[in-house]
């Protein structure tokens, strides 16, 4: 019996541990807000630029060599 109250304490231990784990760490790979406001002004600008490169020099996209 001792034995497993002793086996069943263990188990709810590392449950428990492993849940505390999970919460503190959650947030640990998010970045702040001004690295992200920052990650997608550069990606509208790279959006913009990439956009402007495929354009020809009427302002068109470049045609496509379909049928």
């Amino acid at each position: 019996m001792l034995k497993a109250i002793i086996i069943i304490v263990l188990v709810v231990g590392v449950l428990v541990g492993g849940l505390l784990t999970l919460r503190n760490s959650g947030r640990a790979g998010l970045p702040d807000d001004s690295v992200l406001q920052r990650a997608a002004k550069r990606a509208r600008e790279q959006a913009a630029a990439e956009e402007a490169a495929n354009r020809d020099g009427n302002g068109r996209p470049p045609k496509s060599g379909g049928p």
